[in-house]
């Protein structure tokens, strides 16, 4: 599978409670951590060109028109109306509005649907992306975060499903 040369992706599996799940492709290897502030989350993803995220990134508040979207495509997103959502998303589009304005284009994923779209798993994903894997902590979050780093990746290759809503979108692999 064919990449830009010299790229660099992450992949951000946020949460609000616990620490997150970040990851970052570098000369196609795939490294994962967690990290706790919005500040170390910028510095990981330092020197990227696309960062995917696992959060909503648009409708904070209420169902939007892109759950309903993806229920359409027999895939179940956490609908943007709960609470917790709420705050998810807030930080979110803090972190994007930091990550955007060092020149990092921001997009929506959910690493679940994207595994299920596809209908592969995190090492048979990478394999076929030509990315070695090094480490994912053996840790949920980091592991939605490095499926997130390659929907980044995929979206540079031009091999993603943009799925839109009058209300945002979100990308899945499409090979």
């Amino acid at each position: 599978m064919s990449r830009p040369a010299e790229i660099a992706v992450g992949g951000i599996d946020l949460s609000v409670v616990r620490k997150s799940g970040v990851a970052v492709v570098r000369n196609d290897l795939l490294r994962g951590m967690l990290v706790a502030t919005d500040d170390e989350i910028i510095s990981t993803l330092s020197g990227v060109d696309v960062v995917a995220i696992d959060a909503p990134l648009s409708g904070p508040g209420r169902y939007r028109d892109l759950d309903r979207a993806m229920l359409k495509l027999g895939l179940r997103v956490m609908p943007a109306n709960w609470s917790w959502m709420i705050k998810l998303s807030e930080r979110a589009v803090r972190i994007k509005s930091r990550l955007e304005d060092m020149g990092v284009k921001v997009i929506e994923t959910h690493p679940t649907s994207v595994l299920k779209w596809i209908g592969l798993n995190l090492t048979q994903l990478s394999r076929v992306m030509g990315i070695r894997v090094l480490d994912v902590a053996n840790n949920r979050d980091v592991h939605d975060a490095a499926v997130c780093a390659l929907v980044a990746l995929a979206y540079t290759m031009g091999k993603v499903r943009r799925v839109t809503a009058s209300d945002g979108e979100l990308y899945l692999i499409e090979f």
